[in-house]
C-alpha cells in the first residue's frame, strides 16, 4: 500500500509517502522525501529505515504528518502563543540568543552551546516530543528565556519549568509563557502538572499561586536547603 500526502508548512508544500513496502520507502528516502511506513499486518515489518510508524492510515492525520515533517526538515513545533510572545521548540541557530547568567548550572549550558543544543533537539524533542521551548517576544523575533516540562515522575505528573531571562523579568513573560504550557498539556497528554520551587523564590511563588498552585508538601535536602512542591488546586 502506497500513500502521498502534501503538507504544506510556513508556505512550503512537503511530500510525505506512506507506505508498508520495503522498496517504495528506500526510494522515496533517497529521492530526499519524509516518509512514514505503516506496520500492516505483518508482525514484524522490515521498516528499519522509516522512524516514524504507524499502525493504520487514520493515525497519519495532517498534524502527525506535519510533526514528522517538521522532525526530519529541523523545522521547531510551534507549542502555542500569546499576543506577546511565541512558544516553540528551540532551535540550533537559538544558541546566540540564549543570555547567560549567574545562577546558571550546568543543564542550562545546554542552551548556549550549540553542539549540546543541537543534540538536545534530537534527542528530547526526538524522543520524548516534550521539553524546555524557547520563549520568543514576538515583535522582535528574539529568545526572552525557556518554558516548559523537564521530566515526568514514576505517577506520570509532568513538571513545570520557567526561565525568564533577567532583562525581561517583571514584565509578564512568565505567566504567559506558563500558562501556554498548562494548556499545551491539557490537550496533548491531560495529565497532572506539579512544580518545584526554592522557599527563598518569592516571585515564582506569587506566579505559581497566580496560576491556580497551591504548596502541597514542604521539603529539606540534606544540607538544609528548603523548596516546595506546588501541585494544582
Amino acid at each position: 500500500m502506497v500513500l502521498e500526502q502534501e503538507i504544506i508548512i510556513e508556505g512550503i508544500p512537503y511530500s510525505v509517502v506512506i507506505s508498508d513496502e520495503v522498496e517504495t520507502l528506500l526510494a522515496a528516502k533517497a529521492a530526499g522525501r519524509v516518509i512514514v511506513g505503516m506496520a500492516g499486518k505483518e508482525e514484524n515489518p522490515p521498516l528499519s529505515m522509516a522512524r516514524y510508524l504507524v499502525e493504520s492510515l487514520e493515525a497519519a492525520d495532517n498534524l502527525y504528518l506535519e510533526r514528522v515533517v517538521r522532525r526530519q526538515a529541523h523545522l521547531p513545533w510551534v507549542i502555542g502563543e500569546s499576543r506577546r510572545i511565541l512558544l516553540r521548540e528551540f532551535t540550533c541557530e537559538d544558541a546566540d540568543q540564549v543570555l547567560q547568567e549567574p545562577e546558571d548550572q550546568d543543564a542550562d549550558r545546554v542552551f548556549y552551546e550549540p553542539d549540546r543544543l543541537s543534540a538536545y533537539i534530537e534527542s528530547q524533542y526526538g524522543l520524548f516530543e516534550y521539553g524546555l521551548w524557547a520563549v520568543v517576544e514576538k515583535e522582535r523575533g528574539k529568545v526572552i528565556g525557556k518554558a516548559g516540562i523537564t521530566r515526568v515522575d514514576s505517577q506520570g505528573k509532568m513538571e513545570l519549568a520557567y526561565h525568564i531571562f533577567r532583562p525581561y523579568r517583571r514584565q509578564g513573560y512568565g505567566e504567559e509563557a506558563c500558562r501556554i504550557v498548562l494548556q499545551y498539556v491539557k490537550e496533548a497528554y491531560d495529565c497532572p502538572v506539579y512544580a518545584v520551587l526554592e522557599a527563598e523564590n518569592n516571585a515564582s511563588r506569587t506566579l505559581l499561586e497566580k496560576l491556580g498552585f497551591a504548596v502541597m508538601e514542604q521539603k529539606c535536602s540534606e544540607s538544609g536547603h528548603r523548596y516546595y512542591l506546588y501541585e494544582p488546586c
